[in-house]
């Protein structure tokens, strides 16, 4: 379906956050001195509180490493100390942290250590002092760090398996999308291939020397609706029911981004180099999308002061889409409601495109699509 709806210009206000590696190192600085504060009688349990409180510092950028540390410092609490500290909470955040960010193997990696450690632990320091603990003590005890690992666990799946729903159902209603707006680019052929045939047949009875003229529009149309359903067939290698088109007037292309960008305030600037006109309607929709993705998470997240750089190459091989802004980055806040990004990777896939986003080195987001002109796939289903 044709949409181009206007993006709103009004500043939504851009939450300022820290960075990953920065939320995390705060979060392990607040364990380690929490634990150490707890442990300052005793300096070996000082130590390895700060020790173990430091793996979270890591939990999500390096997981593995993360891992191995919090084993290595969890064994020696359970080795070296007479009793717990409170630095063992890291424990089953880092479980939830790996069940929520880390693939699954690694996850139930550090589910089996701290399960270990959740029996060792408990048995070793109950067991090995002067005064006698009652078996069932010792069970319970085991039995309550074991189901606080396992709640960690379970609660990190949870988002992430909520996650991976959300991810998947984007993905899946934007293929949907890009099969209702295809259908509508043929139907638009369509319905100028139509209303030439029934001109050129009024035309034929007044005067046959226009003939040629007309069946040559009809011709050409002809070709391009056939050339936009053999994409469609390329892209869409499963059955999508396409909507039904919202009148005649073709989804927006290369030549709608004026448009789009204009309607920024002036905090754009479009340059388009190369020749738009060798670009296909089903990769113009597809261009048009991304720089209008790229528009909105800009203002959701860029600032007030920033400003949007878009450059579309076209070369013979290609279509090159290049977005990028001077607005807060890796600093801006994601309410974790949009897959908008995802969707468009998947848009991108479809066509045997490759896509690359993330914040800049020094500031702002940037996007780099390069979109070839006949997707490998759709040479598959020529004739």
């Amino acid at each position: 379906m044709s949409d181009r709806r206007p993006i709103r210009t009004r500043h939504v206000g851009a939450d300022v956050r820290l960075p990953v590696w920065a939320e995390d190192a705060a979060l392990a600085s607040g364990v380690a001195a929490v634990g150490a504060a707890f442990a300052l009688s005793d300096p070996l349990a000082a130590v390895l509180s700060v020790a173990l409180g430091a793996s979270l510092a890591v939990r999500r950028t390096l997981p593995a490493l993360a891992l191995a540390w919090a084993t290595a410092a969890a064994g020696a609490h359970a080795l070296l100390l007479t009793g717990p500290t409170a630095a063992v909470i890291a424990v089953p955040v880092l479980v939830h942290g790996l069940a929520r960010w880390s693939r699954r193997a690694p996850a139930r990696v550090g589910l089996g250590v701290a399960l270990a450690g959740a029996v060792v632990g408990p048995v070793r320091w109950l067991t090995t002092g002067e005064e006698a603990v009652a078996a069932g003590d010792v069970l319970t005890t085991v039995a309550a760090h074991a189901g606080v690992v396992l709640v960690a666990y379970a609660l990190g799946r949870r988002g992430r398996d909520r996650a991976d729903r959300a991810a998947a159902e984007a993905v899946a209603e934007e293929r949907g999308r890009i099969a209702r707006e295809v259908h509508d680019i043929v139907a638009h052929s369509l319905s100028v291939i139509a209303v030439q045939a029934e001109g050129g047949r009024a035309l034929a009875a007044r005067g046959p020397e226009r003939t040629f003229e007309v069946l040559s529009v009809v011709s050409a149309t002809a070709r391009e609706a056939l050339e936009d359903m053999r994409e469609m067939v390329a892209l869409l290698r499963r059955g999508d029911t396409p909507g039904s088109p919202e009148g005649n007037r073709p989804p927006p292309g290369l030549a709608d981004l004026g448009e789009l960008v204009g309607g920024l305030g002036g905090r754009a600037r479009l340059r388009v180099d190369g020749p738009p006109a060798a670009v296909g309607s089903v990769l113009g929709l597809t261009v048009y999308r991304l720089v209008q993705e790229s528009a909105t998470n800009f203002l959701r997240h860029a600032g007030s002061a920033a400003v949007l750089d878009v450059l579309v190459v076209v070369t013979a091989e290609a279509v090159e889409v290049h977005v990028s802004d001077d607005g807060l980055g890796s600093a801006a806040r994601d309410d974790g409601r949009g897959h908008g990004l995802r969707a468009m990777r998947e848009r991108v896939r479809l066509h045997g495109g490759t896509m690359v986003c993330g914040p800049r080195a020094r500031e702002g987001f940037g996007l780099h699509a390069v979109l070839p002109l006949r997707t490998p796939t759709e040479e598959g289903v020529r004739p």
